[in-house]
């Protein structure tokens, strides 16, 4: 009888679950898609490509004066001892301040990234929540990174945010 009750229960708890699930609405978005079509994300992308410019002027500059060092060192058999040893210093310390120069360049590129298209990225996710939010969907799945293998069928809501973002 204890055994009965509990298969029951469990038969009926299995039929809610079911119920639950086939009323679950599933949609996707590609995110990449969206933002790329965003006014806001080219502008902030073309600040980013403006900013990165400005570093690779000194770049140059330091490489062209690592090179002309190197050229130097391996080009010149009359160097004496002392002078071959003070370049050879020189070339590994501008080589130092080269790699450092490039560390410090894509920290404050990765924080200037941020600082651009942190606000955009969120302006576009609470955009997609309030139009699953008005459709009814439960979840969303961002497909632009392909990780699910399988997912159940669900309606691409990327025309509805787009609209709601006015975006053509």
């Amino acid at each position: 009888m204890k055994q009965l009750r509990i298969f029951l229960l469990l038969g009926a708890l299995a039929c809610v679950l079911n119920t639950e699930a086939q009323q679950t609405k599933i949609a996707y978005i590609n995110s990449q898609t969206l933002l790329e079509s965003m006014p806001e994300a080219k502008a902030a992308n073309d600040k980013l490509i403006a900013y990165a410019r400005e570093f690779d002027s000194l770049y140059q500059a330091y490489v062209i004066e690592y090179q002309k060092l190197v050229n130097d060192i391996q080009g010149n058999p009359n160097l004496s001892e002392v002078a071959r040893e003070a370049k050879i210093q020189d070339a590994m310390m501008l080589e130092q301040r080269i790699q450092a120069y490039e560390s410090e360049t894509q920290q404050k590129l990765d924080a200037k990234k941020a600082e651009l298209f942190d606000p955009i990225i969120k302006t576009a996710t609470e955009t997609v929540k309030t139009v699953a939010k008005e459709n009814g969907y439960a979840y969303v799945i961002d497909n632009s990174l392909s990780v699910l293998i399988m997912a159940p069928e669900g309606d691409d809501i990327l025309p509805l945010v787009k609209k709601k973002m006015n975006i053509q």
